[in-house]
C-alpha cells in the first residue's frame, strides 16, 4: 500500500502562502483542521488539509468569516466558492465609470499633461465620495492592467505620483476647514513596515481618517518599528493603522508578525492596531488589541463605529 502523503507546518506555510499565526489559530481556535501526530509528537498534515486551507484563504478574502467555514467539508467550501467566483465574473463585466476609463486611456496613450489636469480638475462634495467613486474604482481597473502586463513601471510611478499630489490636495483642504475645531478623542497613526514602500493605499486611509473628523499622524512607509512605536506613544495615539504588503523575502526588513511583535511589546494594550494590507493575516486573530481591515469598508465601518 502506497503511503499517505504527509506535510509539516513549515510545508503547510509553504503550500498555501499563510502565516504559521493564521493557521494555527485557525486550528486552535476554530478546530478547521485535525492534523495527526508523528511519533515524536509533531504536526502532520494530509493534502484534504493542504486544499481546505487553501479554499478558507481565498474564502476568508471574499469576506466569509472563519468562524462560518471552519466546520465545512471540503466539497461545500469548493461549491462556496464557486458560486461567488461566478457572482465576481457577472459583476467583473460592468464597465467602468467614463472617468476611470478616460484616465486610463489617457496613462496608456502616456499623455501627462491631459491625465495631470484631468485628475487636478475632479471635484467631489467629500474626501470619502472622492475615495468611493474615483480613486478606489480606478487602483481596481489599474491592477487588472498591472498584472495583465499592460502598464510599464515608468507609467506606474507616474499615475502614483499624480494620485499622491491630488490626495495632499484633498487633506491639505481638509486641514483648512477643521482649524479651531474640536478634536474627536480618537488619534491615528499611519505607517507601513521598514522596506515596505506601498504609499496609496496608506495615503487614501488617512484620507479617510481625517474626513471623518479624527486626528491623524502620517508617518508614510518604510517605518522602523521603534520609530513608529515611539511615535505613536509621544502622539498619545489610541490607534495605528499599519498597511503591509511585503514579506521579508520580498523587501521587508523583518518578517510581519516579527514587526508586528515588536510594536505590540511597547503598545501593550494601551493602543489598538488596524492591520491591512496583503501580509495581514486572514480572518481577526484572538487579541482585544489587535483588528485585520480587509478593505477600505471594513476602515470606514470602524471610523463610523468610533464617530
Amino acid at each position: 500500500m502506497k503511503p499517505v502523503e504527509t506535510y509539516s507546518i513549515r510545508q503547510m506555510i509553504e503550500l498555501t502562502g499563510l502565516s504559521e499565526f493564521t493557521l494555527r489559530g485557525w486550528e486552535n481556535r476554530y478546530a478547521a483542521f485535525e492534523p495527526q501526530r508523528s511519533s515524536t509528537g509533531r504536526r502532520e498534515y494530509l493534502k484534504k488539509d493542504v486544499e481546505k486551507a487553501l479554499l478558507l484563504r481565498e474564502l476568508t478574502k471574499r469576506g466569509f468569516k472563519i468562524g462560518n467555514l471552519a466546520s465545512l467539508k471540503n466539497h461545500k467550501l469548493k461549491a462556496l466558492f464557486e458560486e461567488i467566483e461566478k457572482e465576481n465574473l457577472s459583476h467583473s463585466k460592468i464597465n467602468p465609470s467614463p472617468l476611470v476609463t478616460e484616465c486610463l486611456e489617457l496613462l496608456s496613450l502616456q499623455k501627462w499633461s491631459e491625465l495631470e489636469q484631468l485628475i487636478k480638475s475632479l471635484h467631489f462634495k467629500s474626501g470619502i465620495q472622492l475615495i468611493h467613486d474615483f480613486f478606489l474604482p480606478l487602483l481596481q481597473e489599474h491592477s487588472k492592467n498591472v498584472h495583465a502586463g499592460w502598464v510599464s513601471t515608468s507609467q506606474e510611478h507616474i499615475l502614483s505620483a499624480l494620485l499622491k499630489e491630488k490626495i495632499y490636495s484633498n487633506l491639505t483642504k481638509l486641514n483648512s476647514k477643521s482649524k479651531g475645531e474640536k478634536s474627536k478623542r480618537s488619534r491615528f497613526v499611519l505607517a507601513t513596515p521598514e522596506g515596505d514602500h506601498h504609499e496609496i493605499g496608506l495615503l487614501l486611509a488617512h484620507l479617510m481618517i481625517r474626513s471623518y473628523g479624527f486626528e491623524s499622524l502620517y508617518l508614510g512607509p518604510h517605518t522602523p518599528a521603534q520609530d513608529l512605536s515611539e511615535t505613536a506613544l509621544r502622539f498619545e495615539a489610541s490607534h495605528v493603522v499599519l498597511v503591509s504588503t511585503v514579506s521579508k523575502k520580498s523587501g521587508a526588513k523583518l518578517e510581519p508578525l516579527s514587526y508586528l511583535s515588536q510594536i505590540q511589546k511597547k503598545f501593550g494594550t494601551h493602543i489598538h492596531i488596524y492591520w491591512a494590507g496583503h501580509q495581514a493575516p486572514l480572518g481577526n486573530p484572538p487579541q482585544n488589541s489587535l483588528t485585520v481591515l480587509r478593505n477600505f469598508s471594513d476602515l470606514e465601518t470602524t471610523l463610523k463605529e468610533l464617530n
